[in-house]
This record gives C-alpha cells, structure tokens and sequence, in this order.
C-alpha cells in the first residue's frame, strides 16, 4: 500500500458548452512507449520505496523525428512506472528532420530540439507544493530512442532534489525559497542533451539563483521531529560552491532562514535532506538567520 497519494486536479473550464480536447493519431504519429528510471527518484509521486511514478494524463513533449514540438499525453494510470504516449497536437510551424525521436516531460510549447541534439528547456522558479511529494510538473526528464524505427522511450531524470523536513508547534507554512550563496543558477533556461543508453547533460544558462515552493493554502507541520512534514523540492544538479540558504516563510507571516555555509554537490538522480524545528512567532520577524544544530546537518538521501 502506497504511503503518499498525490491528488490531480486539472480540469478545463466547465460551462453551458465546453470542448473536449481528442487525440489525433495519424500514420506519421505512432504510439510510444515509456518507462521511467529505477533505482531512485524517477518523476510525479513517491511511493514507500522512494520512487515516483506516472500521473494519469500527464504530458511530455516529443520531437518526432523532427525539431517540431508535439504534444503526446500518457494513457497509463496514476501510480505507472511504465506506459504509452499517444499524439494530442502539434506546435505551430515546420521542422528539420533528425535521426532520432527525443522527448522530455514536462510538456510545454516553449521546449526547443536543436539540431546538434541538445534541448533548450526553462526550468521554473516557482513549484508547488504536493503531499509527499514533487509537485507536479516540477520534475524534468529526457529520453532519446536508437533511430527513428525505435518507439521506446527510457526517461531519465535531468536533476536533483532537496528533501526539507519541518516540525514545530503550531506551525503553518506559506512558501519555502532555497537560494545559492555562490551564485549558481537554479531556475531559467537550460540546454539538456539527452543520450540514448547514457545520461543527460545539463547546462544552465540563466542566472536566477533562486527558486521558491509554493504552499498554496498554507501546510501545517507535524509538531514532533519523528512526525516532520517533507517539502521536496527540484533543483538542477549542481554544485554549490558555497552553499545555500533556506527560508521558510510562515503562512501567518514571520520568516525563519537557515544557512549551509559549505560546498554542497547535489547529484543527478539523488537527494539531500535536512530537518530543521520550525518557531515561527504569531505574527512579525521570524528567529533570523541560524544553522542547522546538532544532528540537523544536510545529509545525503538514500
């Protein structure tokens, strides 16, 4: 049984008439099929073991054997590691043939195929916050088939993560802001170079240092270290050459900021955790800025 549910919510808009988005198979557009990378995180919600899986519906951008952006939805279920994508649409304009076919979730009609092989994708400063979880379009993979008779997709996570874990009495979050003391980009345009039997390459290109986790409604925490709440959040991987910072805003107002002052690698693939208590006051400034204490350091997930 699985330990976190993630709750989907997209709907279109509902009235007197509403349209039906259909798919639009056609001879050039074949069913793919996709299977996420095992062993760690993979991409939309974790499971006991540490995993994520498919959400039903989701949507990945797949350059057909040209630098055209397609859009293909998955037809699996919530809670899939493994499934297929079927054509929805396809973005304005032609494109330049290519050897192979590439895609990358999330979709979005900004994401670009060179035709050197590499992808220009925008990572987001803003994420929002899911039970448990990775918000949902916050996580980016790639994958690359052999050649263009090859339908499969073998997705691969391009970044890392950072697990946050809060307790406090009486505590509600609004927000959390993780910032690079070095400078090291964390959200912007990328170019993400997917290869087939391999691994991605990333190169940031922006210079946007911080990224923040949206708690729309506010989260309350657990009020004991053994019942912390986890905010995961998608970072690229990097390095932080100088650490960073944290700030947890609270959802009543006040800010608590804590600082990691040292070089942090945040692998591909893999995550840090830390647990801070949280004490925040009612209202006004919150506790400033403060390490970790004793037995709080980031650590390396499992």
């Amino acid at each position: 049984m699985r330990r976190f549910v993630l709750a989907i919510a997209a709907l279109l808009a509902v009235g007197c008439s509403k349209t039906v988005e259909q798919s639009v198979p056609t001879t050039n557009s074949p069913i793919f099929h996709a299977t996420l990378e095992q062993g760690e995180e993979s991409r939309t919600f974790l499971d006991d073991n540490i995993r994520l899986r498919w959400t039903a519906d989701d949507r990945i951008t797949l350059f057909e054997g040209t630098t055209r952006n397609k859009q293909y939805k998955f037809l699996g279920e919530t809670g899939d590691n493994a499934g297929d994508f079927e054509y929805v649409k396809a973005g304005f304009g032609t494109g330049n043939d290519v050897e192979r076919h590439y895609a990358i979730y999330p979709y979005a009609a900004s994401n670009k195929l060179h035709e050197d092989g590499y992808l220009t994708y925008t990572f987001p400063a803003t994420q929002n916050y899911a039970a448990g979880s990775v918000g949902l379009g916050a996580n980016v993979m790639v994958a690359v088939t052999a050649d263009l008779d090859d339908f499969d997709l073998a997705f691969r996570n391009v970044g890392s993560y950072l697990l946050v874990k809060l307790y406090g009495e009486n505590q509600t979050v609004g927000s959390i802001s993780v910032k690079t003391i070095g400078g090291e980009p964390l959200a912007g345009k990328s170019h993400i170079t997917p290869t087939y039997g391999g691994l991605p390459t990333l190169q940031m290109l922006d210079t946007t240092t911080t990224v923040t986790l949206n708690c729309t409604g506010g989260v309350a925490i657990g009020t004991t270290k053994e019942s912390a709440t986890s905010f995961w959040v998608v970072l690229p991987a990097f390095t932080a050459s100088q650490g960073i910072e944290v700030t947890v805003n609270g959802f009543y107002g006040g800010s608590q900021t804590y600082e990691v002052a040292s070089q942090i690698a945040f692998n591909r693939n893999k995550y840090k955790s830390l647990t801070r208590e949280l004490t925040l006051p009612t209202s006004g400034a919150g506790m400033g800025v403060g390490g970790w204490g004793d037995g709080d350091n980031i650590e390396d997930g499992i």
